[in-house]
């Protein structure tokens, strides 16, 4: 029944999803002849993005990006900032909420205090502002901009999520995907992202097959968990890991869910899947509160970032058994991606500087 149920809905959201394509496509081909203007700015603007609906990592790449590009250049973060209530080209501080700025910018705020981060939704005002503010930047990483075509960015990642790969999807309304397939020609590298932690070499080849007519360097990424702390910061914090309650409002949580049962197998478990980027409501916080009297709850960082800014805004007092399991992204042949990306970076850095002499 629920095969026969799927299969019906795909066949009535089908010729919405033909009409979709078609925009898509069109679209693509008038920016493809120049007819709709692209944008190309005079330092790197690297895209982190995808093609399909959310889940795929984006925001932890861009922090790897983070952590191995700040070492030798001056880096801002931009991002449209989905959901938040504001309007415009706003940077972030480390006290915002995200109704002002969006989950995912004030997670990066937060890590990387002394790093610029502005949300926009128009990219190319974004990226002016920030080179009139910042004249000194090397770089400007993009989250999620793929689909942003007024930008041409000088390096464009794609994320492909391993548990959907692209070739067994459909556009939307019928499937996930949000571009065509085709649009990887546009890639500069590929990465095939939340891959389990040792994928073995045959695994890795079938997704090379798959890809290999884009003719796109290709990495595979897995995500990292690591230990849990305690939203509130407080030392009456103590992890009791016997009766666990898994928060999760992301787009894909089948991931997080797993991790939190590789990690604590000896404990009874309960799960709480919300929509992804999720506003917590009045009534949410008070279930979460009711169940924090008998379990510690767990979560995600994007979800500890909203949780934190519900309870600021109401000046309550975050229950000490509230913790966030944090995650970092972990690249096969990291060496070679690291230095794929440094070395554009650099080049386009040193041509910026013979244009301007």
């Amino acid at each position: 029944m629920y095969r026969f149920t799927n299969r019906l809905m795909y066949l009535l959201l089908l010729p919405l999803t033909l009409i979709y394509t078609a925009v898509v496509w069109l679209r693509n081909k008038l920016y493809d002849k120049g007819l709709f203007a692209s944008y190309r700015f005079g330092i790197s603007v690297v895209s982190i993005g995808n093609i399909t609906v959310g889940g795929t990592g984006k925001t932890p790449h861009t922090e790897y990006l983070i952590d191995v590009l700040s070492k030798d250049f001056n880096l801002a973060v931009l991002s449209r900032g989905y959901k938040r209530q504001s309007k415009g080209f706003q940077y972030v501080e480390t006290g915002d909420s995200t109704s002002k700025t969006g989950d995912e910018p004030l997670q990066i705020k937060r890590k990387y205090p002394e790093l610029v981060v502005a949300v926009d939704a128009d990219r190319v005002h974004g990226i002016k502002r920030l080179q009139s503010d910042y004249p000194c930047l090397d770089l400007i990483l993009l989250d999620d901009a793929f689909q942003h075509r007024r930008v041409a960015p000088s390096l464009n990642i794609v994320l492909i999520d391993y548990n959907r790969p692209v070739w067994n999807d459909t556009m939307l309304p019928a499937g996930r995907l949000r571009d065509c397939r085709s649009s990887l020609y546009r890639a500069d590298i590929i990465v095939i992202a939340k891959c389990p932690a040792n994928i073995p070499q045959d695994e890795k080849q079938k997704y090379a097959d798959k890809l290999n007519k884009y003719n796109k360097p290709l990495y595979f990424s897995c995500l990292e968990y690591g230990k849990a702390y305690p939203l509130s910061a407080s030392d009456e914090s103590v992890f009791d890991s016997s009766n666990l309650s898994a928060i999760s409002g992301i787009a894909n949580p089948v991931v997080f869910f797993a991790q939190i049962d590789k990690l604590y197998p000896e404990a009874v478990i309960e799960r709480c899947a919300f929509p992804d980027h999720h506003v917590f409501s009045e009534k949410d916080i008070r279930n979460i509160l009711k169940k924090a009297e008998s379990h510690t709850i767990v979560t995600t960082e994007k979800d500890s970032v909203r949780l934190i800014s519900h309870f600021c805004a109401t000046k309550e007092p975050i229950p000490t058994n509230i913790y966030c399991i944090p995650i970092k992204v972990k690249i096969n042949d990291s060496y070679s991606f690291n230095s794929n990306i440094i070395n554009h970076v650099r080049k386009n850095k040193e041509n910026s500087r013979l244009y301007q002499s």
